[in-house]
């Protein structure tokens, strides 16, 4: 049995579905890209998951239950976690606030003491607001944020959108270590390159539908993929 698995899901807003017979699955402590085309649905796929699309039908099941009607805060309590691209701190808080204000967390004063220990940079700046962040530190901060409830799988929407090509290297040796911390991740990312190198399997989207899957390996290798979706500079078109 699959950690995560959405079967034949159609998705969208309004009358407009974005992705259509989308099957995905993502194994436990396992690293999973999604990628494609701009508009080719790949954020959808993450909010499908999460519980904030406002219209999805077809199968969305979590740890051998069946999540697709649930309040996206049932979700998180029942172990997924979710990084978006956009508002994922808060940044009139501090960055020991932000940890501190996260719900469902037990043994919260030890649970921040782990991130602080995992995140040593945070443990520096613990005392400043999350706006005075720099965009990297942030973006840290939002992985322990969604790391502090122990979830069994994170969702990453576009982790290294803004980001130099130096501070997205960072945030992929950050994905990297979470299946050794019994963390699963499904990553929506453009730099499909780098975060296919980093994963087990990946999905490459396009129009709404999955045009390839399979071993991440096997995707880098496929020349056709890489002309078409992976791009030369590590990022797709």
């Amino acid at each position: 049995m699959s950690l995560l698995e959405l079967r034949d899901i159609a998705a969208g807003y309004g009358e407009i579905d974005i992705v259509s017979g989308i099957a995905i699955h993502v194994e436990a402590a396992e690293i999973v890209t999604v990628a494609g085309t701009n508009g080719a649905g790949k954020s959808t796929v993450a909010k499908t998951v999460t519980g904030i699309i406002p219209r999805c039908r077809g199968v969305v099941e979590f740890d051998g239950r069946d999540i697709i009607r649930l309040a996206p805060e049932t979700r998180v309590s029942l172990g997924l976690g979710y990084v978006p691209q956009v508002a994922n701190v808060f940044p009139s808080l501090t960055v020991l606030e932000n940890l501190q204000v996260m719900a469902g967390v037990r043994n919260r004063k030890s649970r921040v003491a782990e991130m602080m220990a995992l995140f040593p940079g945070l443990a520096e700046r613990r005392m400043v607001r999350a706006g005075a962040l720099s965009g990297g530190e942030r973006q840290q901060l939002a992985f322990a944020r969604a790391l502090m409830p122990n979830p069994k799988l994170l969702v990453l929407d576009e982790p290294t959108a803004a980001l130099s090509p130096a501070l997205a290297a960072q945030v992929f040796d950050h994905i990297r270590r979470l299946p050794g911390l019994g963390v699963a991740a499904l990553v929506i990312e453009q730099r499909a390159r780098q975060s296919l190198e980093i994963s087990d399997r990946g999905y490459i989207l396009d129009l709404g539908r999955v045009v390839m899957q399979g071993k991440a390996s096997d995707i880098l290798a496929n020349p056709d993929m890489a002309a078409l979706y992976l791009g030369q500079d590590g990022s797709t078109h």
